[in-house]
């Protein structure tokens, strides 16, 4: 499965973007809200898109899109009838050719965005080689931005 993540974040990246739809905002807007503290703990009661760019700097560029987290298979036959996770991913270009991704799981595509808080999905460092770092939690992911810097 984590290939297969990794495949549908490449092409996510690659893709044009659209306007946002009305659902996608919604599904945006919960992940963006969500306190940091609900979804982990020791880390501080913020909204998570406050952390972000406190974490990103001023100047990145966070780009947001609603996808599945990564879990359809591309088999049709494998995928009908599935009810998907509905993840809202903030991309970030970073200095150095670096990139970062952060989903945040919201719902599901069939019964819409959640009541509760998100939750993490998955984040990475894409390193300009094409080298990925994942984490499983959004302090490492921390620890290793401010590493780096």
């Amino acid at each position: 499965m984590r290939h297969a993540s990794v495949i549908f974040f490449v092409l996510a990246l690659a893709s044009p973007r659209t306007p946002l739809q009305a659902s996608d905002a919604k599904a945006i807007a919960a992940a963006g809200n969500t306190s940091v503290r609900r979804i982990e703990p020791s880390l501080p009661n913020r909204p998570f898109a406050r952390w972000l760019r406190d974490l990103v700097g001023a100047q990145a560029e966070i780009k947001w899109e609603v996808n599945d987290c990564g879990e359809q298979t591309g088999d049709p036959a494998s995928d009908k009838g599935r009810d998907f996770p509905m993840c809202a991913e903030a991309q970030v270009a970073l200095a150095g050719n670096r990139r970062v991704s952060v989903s945040l799981s919201v719902g599901t595509f069939k019964t819409g965005v959640g009541t509760g808080p998100a939750s993490l999905a998955q984040a990475v460092i894409i390193e300009p080689d094409g080298t990925l770092h994942w984490f499983k939690s959004l302090s490492k992911l921390r620890e290793a931005m401010q590493a780096a810097r």
